[in-house]
């Protein structure tokens, strides 16, 4: 008789996990501000600069910002973003 061992791919968290449901989404980008977060891995701000472009070619007077911060982002960089914007888009890379 053989035995076999079972593994379990998933990483286990640590920590305090919060969860949330989605996030609330405008009807229009039309005249909101947009921030784009990038934690300065490669190839994450190619990414965000076409997702940037995009979103001004189709919704009208939207106002892009690039905040370039790091993993993990800095508390005081994700506070003053999420004062300035109105809706953000995240981006990784590699």
């Amino acid at each position: 008789m053989f035995t076999l061992e079972v593994l379990n791919p998933v990483a286990q968290s640590e920590g305090e996990i919060k969860v949330s449901g989605t996030a609330r989404r405008p009807r229009s980008l039309d005249g909101l501000t947009l921030g784009l977060l990038w934690n300065s891995k490669r190839g994450g701000e190619i990414a965000l600069v076409k997702a940037g472009e995009l979103i001004s070619n189709r919704f009208k007077d939207v106002k892009v910002i690039r905040y370039d911060g790091s993993m993990p982002c800095d508390k005081e960089l994700m506070e003053r973003a999420k004062q300035e914007c109105d809706v953000f888009i995240g981006s990784t890379g590699d």
